[in-house]
């Protein structure tokens, strides 16, 4: 494995501990603000940082006029769209639910990469791993409880389908950019143009109120994940799909429930089941076997 290919790997854990985390960190900043504002107010900040950063290390950077419309439709599906359809769907079904569906989304990730858009050769070993990985997080999340699916959760458990299959979208239709435009650039427009797109939540009375009402604590869960769920996991997302293709970087979404679980159970002191062992072990093979594949 060269270094370069051994540091992305290092940077997406790193990303995948940002993302676990982020669940806890929301929680704190929801005391306050409904999910959309929360929402919100993490792209305003975020997008804040990137043009900063843009302006200030690549301000003579050029994106051709045609590449641009892509990174509008990108901010919509990958950061905008994404967001609202997931704390929505959140609210209309269980956590087990929406913790399987979520998972699907390297699933999706391969089968588009490979099949649809024709940009990466699977392995067999990568689809194993793959496969391997989403077992793992069915037995962490439904050994005990088990999956229902009814009338009173099919709409919910519709949304964060659809959001798995968006965030695969977004995983792969950006490979192109980063190809071509340094993925930093790249990840800062595509959220910069996001916040644009919400820009009309933040001048009503209630957005305003919200933000007048935050205390200190929820201020500092939104800088939390501002800075390290979106500028840079976000980054790193993109700089991996640019050396190590779209599915080897989506198999790390495997590991980010199970960042979740663990902080749950050391810090919040919630059960576990040897279930909860062996669906962990089985995530970080999944997760093994597709990163350590030659496709």
């Amino acid at each position: 494995m060269t270094s370069s290919k051994t540091h992305i790997y290092l940077n997406l854990l790193s990303v995948a501990f940002f993302w676990g985390t982020s669940w806890a960190i929301s929680k704190i900043g929801l005391r306050d603000l409904s999910p959309v504002h929360l929402a919100v107010l993490r792209f305003m900040v975020a997008s804040a940082i990137f043009l900063f950063m843009v302006k200030t290390f690549h301000k003579n950077y050029t994106i051709e006029k045609e590449d641009r419309k892509w990174l509008w439709i990108l901010g919509f599906l990958g950061v905008t769209l994404y967001f609202f359809i997931q704390y929505f769907g959140l609210n209309m079904t269980t956590t087990v639910n929406a913790s399987i569906l979520i998972a699907t989304s390297p699933i999706f990730t391969v089968l588009l990469a490979s099949m649809i858009f024709h940009q990466e050769k699977i392995s067999p070993l990568d689809i194993l791993g793959t496969i391997i990985a989403f077992l793992g997080i069915f037995f962490v999340f439904t050994a005990a409880r088990g999956m229902s699916i009814s009338r009173s959760t099919i709409l919910g458990d519709l949304l964060l389908l659809s959001n798995s299959l968006i965030w695969a979208l977004f995983t792969v239709l950006g490979k192109n950019l980063v190809d071509k435009y340094d993925p930093f650039v790249v990840m800062a427009y595509i959220n910069i143009y996001a916040a644009i797109t919400v820009l009309p939540i933040v001048f009503t009375p209630s957005f305003i109120s919200s933000v007048k009402s935050a205390s200190y604590t929820t201020w500092a869960a939104i800088i939390y994940l501002a800075v390290f769920c979106s500028v840079y996991s976000y980054y790193m997302w993109y700089k991996g799909i640019k050396i190590i293709g779209a599915s080897k970087t989506a198999v790390f979404n495997y590991i980010n429930p199970m960042i979740a679980v663990i902080i749950g159970i050391l810090l919040l002191k919630e059960e576990w089941n040897i279930y909860t062992l062996i669906g962990g072990i089985l995530v970080f093979i999944g997760v093994y076997m597709v990163t350590s594949s030659k496709s």
